[in-house]
């Protein structure tokens, strides 16, 4: 979307005296000093400067793209880093660091970079630097791209901006996992400076439009203007055009739509069900929603009682009300969800639909898994939200019925992460931003050992699937590899889906080109602030 300034059109005058040319040259060149009469678009000297406030609904965990698992670190990381690729706004893999790519065989792809890139901190971006960093993102321990990245067998620079990918075996989603946190490039020389200081502070540690500069956590951070960097605007303008950018985390979305409201924030990275209506009849406001990609529901730890027992599990899918859900709770904002894959996904399977809430058949299942008067178990959910803890009443009361108890346990984010990661708890609530590519939804999540694979789900014939979706070259397989893979997933039932989310565009009106993404990533190169 761009923007352009326009003045007035000066009509034709005919005269044949002197004086009256020499006028209207001159009432012309205060035209053009001025502005006036001018229809081209915004110089770009006019769009420099400013800060932009922006509402995330929590505090970001960590700035190192290797260990991070939350989508509000990747809000801020991809105005700091810049990956190999990009996903547009029609979710087509498009160039950033490598300018074109080709397979020379299907297990191997040939990168050319950029020339003449330099990270913040003045190190060349070449074809090491690649190397660097998907080799620490294969090999150090506990990394979460390792098995995003688990089809590379080897990272090879060919020449200072060719980099060469050697597969074990054909790779399809390569491509669209390099768009994301595996593909994000730091200065090797900044990472082994800064050493374990990175996850909190990458000072001059990327390549991207903004530098890192302060970080209070629980109250904000503060990214600047990087003053050299290699992207300009069509007029040639170096960009980005802001000086700075301020994240504010607000866990309680009605004080994030507030702030929004009275302009304290330019920015909010979601709004509320509840104040949609408010948003989109705001005059002051910019309020914008596409279908995204993401999914939202209950993780289970299969291996930790009482959801080590299928018959359990089950129980509880049937037991979700997620019709309910999604129109008292969400305000009909979202689609239900039947599985991981999202109607606007190309492998999207429309029949299916493995769930409904039935409670009877709930207590049936409860029965046969031995537990015919109910269960109880503990549900964590993020401390701080309202809509959240919303949704974890209506899910404790639909389930109820059932013989089913619920106790909700409110703990920060970064604590529900920890948890997830280390398989401490019987049920959490966990959403997931979503990714173009089917792989980068449902292998971390459901392949064993999978890096998001919180609830320790394993299942030989959903791994197997998997990975025959990975060497699948063409559409029509992968389709049927995923929609099998999501069967199984269901008829296992180790997490409980209840909707897919949408994308939102929430600023003020002085906030100019910003581009909504089906990922719902905020990238801010080229925003600016105007009238």
């Amino acid at each position: 979307m761009t923007y352009t300034v326009f003045g007035h059109t000066v009509g034709n005058v005919r005269s044949n005296t002197l004086p009256i040319k020499i006028a209207i040259l001159f009432l012309s060149l205060l035209c053009v000093l001025s502005a006036c009469g001018s229809t081209t678009s915004q110089t770009p000297q006019s769009k420099v400067g400013g800060t932009l406030n922006v509402g995330l609904q929590s505090d970001v965990v960590t700035l190192d793209p290797m260990k991070s698992s939350a989508l509000y670190d990747r809000q801020v990381m991809y105005n700091i880093y810049d990956t190999l690729v990009q996903v547009n706004a029609q979710n087509d893999v498009v160039p950033d660091l490598a300018t074109s790519w080709t397979y020379k065989t299907p297990t191997q792809l040939i990168f050319t970079l950029h020339a003449g890139i330099n990270f913040q901190d003045g190190t060349p971006f070449n074809a090491a630097a690649v190397v660097f960093n998907i080799n620490r993102y294969l090999n150090t321990p506990l990394s979460f791209r390792a098995s995003e990245l688990s089809a590379v067998k080897s990272v090879v620079a060919q020449d200072a901006l060719h980099v060469v990918f050697n597969l074990k075996k054909p790779f399809s989603p390569l491509l669209a996992t390099l768009s994301d946190r595996a593909g994000m490039i730091l200065s090797p020389t900044a990472v082994q400076k800064l050493g374990a200081s990175l996850a909190n502070s990458p000072v001059n540690a990327g390549t991207g439009p903004f530098i890192f500069s302060t970080w209070l956590k629980g109250d904000h951070l503060t990214l600047k203007r990087n003053p050299n960097y290699w992207q300009k605007d069509s007029q040639g303008q170096t960009l980005p055009y802001l000086n700075s950018i301020v994240y504010h985390p607000f866990t309680n979305g009605t004080v994030e739509y507030s702030n929004l409201q009275t302009g304290t924030i330019n920015v909010a990275d979601s709004v509320d069900p509840n104040d949609v209506t408010n948003a989109q009849a705001n005059p002051s406001l910019v309020y914008k929603q596409i279908p995204a990609l993401s999914f939202y529901g209950m993780e289970m730890n299969t291996k930790a009682a009482p959801f080590d027992n299928l018959y359990v599990r089950q129980a509880i899918e049937w037991g979700v009300n997620r019709p309910e859900i999604l129109t008292s709770v969400l305000k009909g904002l979202g689609v239900l969800a039947q599985g991981p894959i999202a109607p606007t996904s190309w492998a999207f399977n429309s029949q299916f639909a493995p769930y409904s809430y039935n409670v009877s058949q709930a207590k049936k299942l409860l029965a046969q898994g031995g537990h015919p008067n109910g269960i109880s178990f503990n549900l964590i959910i993020a401390s701080g939200s309202p809509l959240t803890t919303l949704l974890a009443q209506y899910l404790q009361s639909e389930l109820q019925p059932a013989g089913i108890t619920v106790n909700i346990k409110q703990e920060t984010f970064a604590a529900l992460l920890s948890d997830g990661t280390a398989h401490n708890f019987q049920a959490l609530l966990l959403n997931w931003s979503g990714r173009p590519d089917p792989d980068g939804n449902m292998y971390t999540y459901f392949h064993t050992g999978g890096s998001n694979n919180d609830m320790q789900f394993s299942n030989p014939q959903v791994d197997s699937l998997l990975d025959q979706a990975r060497v699948d070259q063409a559409l029509p397989a992968r389709t049927a590899d995923y929609q099998k893979a999501e069967q199984l997933i269901m008829q296992n039932a180790p997490y409980v889906f209840f909707y897919h989310g949408v994308s939102q565009e929430a600023i003020t009106t002085a906030v100019k080109n910003f581009t909504l993404l089906p990922s719902g990533m905020m990238t801010f190169t080229n925003v600016y602030l105007g009238s």
